[in-house]
């Protein structure tokens, strides 16, 4: 599952472009409503105390930007107030946490039969899949359905379990990465119609120019909420052209090399025919130019470390 613990003071993450994210969120509640944020009934309160954790916890980590009122929570820079203690809530939980934040978010609850179910959520920049598609569908639904390579051999007992197992007081992160040939934040054009009555990779031009190839990774967060006992579930996507990515020291080889290394399943699951070629000319063009100007291979473990 490629998980790792991290520190509650680092659930959240924001960033300069926070605004950017914020407008095509409020866009996307406005145009599309339900199809991309949704609570069921039976998760109302999971929602609610989702909700609540989030107005606790961003004033408390970024004091400059949010402040905790009487109410709930008020957005400084964005000028915007929300009541969190009004019952019924002015929009739906769910709403009002994708205005908070960048991350998109989803709500899963443990069924009668040990099964977890996504019951509540706010997808409103996946790019690539859709709420409506998954909601109240079971964690290995939600999974199978999106052709997840190697799920069932590799994933799905362990990932049943660790949900089964998951503590109130430990947080978890992990990071996933992808590629599109456009810049699409909240739905990727080279999925097709977004409406369509089903959408899958392939329908993308090929060999589109480098400067239309994208870099989209995902950090993600679990954590379990303490009343309700649901799995808070976040992700933060950032999207960074490849052609800024291939700047950085021994990027390109990395991103070249891990390309290479994808199986049958992994290539298909991750639309690799669409950039494939392009992609691999232009990051080995440039690993080499860092190459000819001094990179020192040896040095690349060194330079790797991260601070998790």
């Amino acid at each position: 599952m490629g998980l790792r613990t991290v520190h509650p003071h680092g659930w959240i993450e924001l960033d300069n472009e926070f605004p950017k994210y914020h407008a095509e969120k409020a866009a996307r509640i406005e145009e599309r409503g339900d199809k991309c944020v949704k609570t069921a009934p039976e998760a109302l309160d999971a929602a609610i105390e989702l909700l609540e954790e989030l107005t606790a916890y961003l004033p408390a980590r970024y004091p400059s930007l949010y402040k905790r009122t009487r109410e709930g929570i008020d957005n400084l820079w964005s000028g915007e107030s929300f009541n969190v203690v009004e019952r019924p809530l002015r929009e739906d939980p769910m709403a009002i946490c994708g205005r908070l934040v960048q991350d998109d978010l989803a709500v899963l609850l443990e069924q009668p039969d040990g099964q977890y179910r996504l019951l509540a959520g706010s997808i409103l920049l996946a790019g690539f899949w859709r709420l409506s598609d998954k909601f109240g569908m079971t964690l290995s639904d939600v999974h199978t359905s999106g052709d997840v390579p190697h799920f069932r051999e590799k994933l799905e007992t362990s990932m049943n379990k660790f949900f089964r197992r998951m503590k109130c007081d430990t947080f978890h992160a992990r990071n996933n990465y992808f590629f599109q040939v456009d810049d699409g934040l909240g739905w990727s054009s080279s999925m097709g119609d977004e409406d369509a009555q089903k959408v899958a990779r392939g329908t993308a031009p090929t060999e589109k120019a480098i400067e239309h190839h994208w870099f989209r990774s995902e950090r993600q967060t679990l954590r379990r909420l303490p009343k309700t006992r649901a799995v808070a579930f976040t992700i933060r996507t950032y999207l960074v052209p490849v052609t800024e990515m291939a700047k950085e020291p021994y990027v390109p080889g990395r991103l070249a090399s891990a390309v290479r290394s994808w199986d049958e399943l992994v290539s298909s699951y991750k639309g690799k025919e669409e950039y494939a070629a392009v992609l691999l000319d232009f990051l080995d063009e440039k690993h080499k130019e860092q190459v000819d100007d001094g990179l020192d291979l040896e040095k690349e473990d060194e330079v790797r470390k991260y601070p998790w």
